[in-house]
């Protein structure tokens, strides 16, 4: 079971947050920077909301086995009266205020985290637009405001049946020409940690003998 690891390639449909440090708000969440780069919802009464678009993930099982979009979040500003904090799936609120957290870690960032369920696990959602909406009371005197470093997105998930070849065009297209036609199953540990620095998929251990005889095959047709 391959694991996913990616942050957002596009703005989408909702672009309320603000941006701080970093030419845009891809650039910003990227990666986890504290300080350096971020998005900011600045709210006094009003519903401040923000989603982007993630790699679109193809040729897996659907549904996906497991899913989540991660937040490196930070409460700047406590403001004035309530704050609801939630995330938002596939274009959709997920309805759990997570505010509580972010404040009680306050000034320090918390790691905020949605994990996808039911109908949340489609491929279709998965590929959806992803992200945070904020909101607090106070008035534009007592405003209160949350701060972003870092978004991504976790997803877990099979290829469809007989489709093992996948493992070898994952390996192929990341990689290239830096394997060769000399793997060796020795050299699965190796390869693994090279794909997840670079491309940001996880071979787990249990996978190595299927990913290499994939790959085997492959070189062979």
């Amino acid at each position: 079971m391959p694991a996913q690891v990616d942050v957002p390639i596009n703005t989408g449909a909702l672009q309320d947050w603000g941006l701080w440090g970093a030419p845009n708000k891809i650039a910003a969440v990227a990666t986890n920077d504290g300080d350096t780069s971020l998005i900011y919802a600045s709210s006094g009464g009003r519903y401040v909301r923000e989603t982007m678009q993630f790699p679109a993930i193809a040729g897996v099982a659907d549904p996906v086995t497991s899913a989540s979009l991660t937040a490196i979040t930070r409460c700047y500003l406590i403001g004035g009266g309530g704050r609801s904090y939630e995330a938002i799936w596939n274009s959709v609120l997920d309805l759990t205020n997570r505010q509580q957290e972010v404040r009680l870690a306050m000034p320090n960032y918390v790691t905020v985290t949605y994990n996808a369920a039911g109908a949340g696990l489609a491929l279709a959602a998965v590929n959806g637009e992803h992200g945070f909406l904020f909101k607090a009371a106070g008035g534009p005197d007592q405003k209160a405001e949350y701060w972003i470093t870092h978004l991504y997105r976790t997803v877990n998930y099979d290829y469809v049946a007989g489709n093992a070849g996948e493992f070898a065009y994952m390996i192929g297209s990341l990689v290239g020409s830096f394997i060769g036609a000399n793997l060796l199953f020795r050299d699965m540990p190796a390869l693994a940690r090279f794909l997840w620095a670079r491309g940001r998929y996880l071979i787990k251990p249990s996978e190595y003998e299927i990913a290499f005889r994939a790959w085997r095959e492959a070189r062979c047709h």
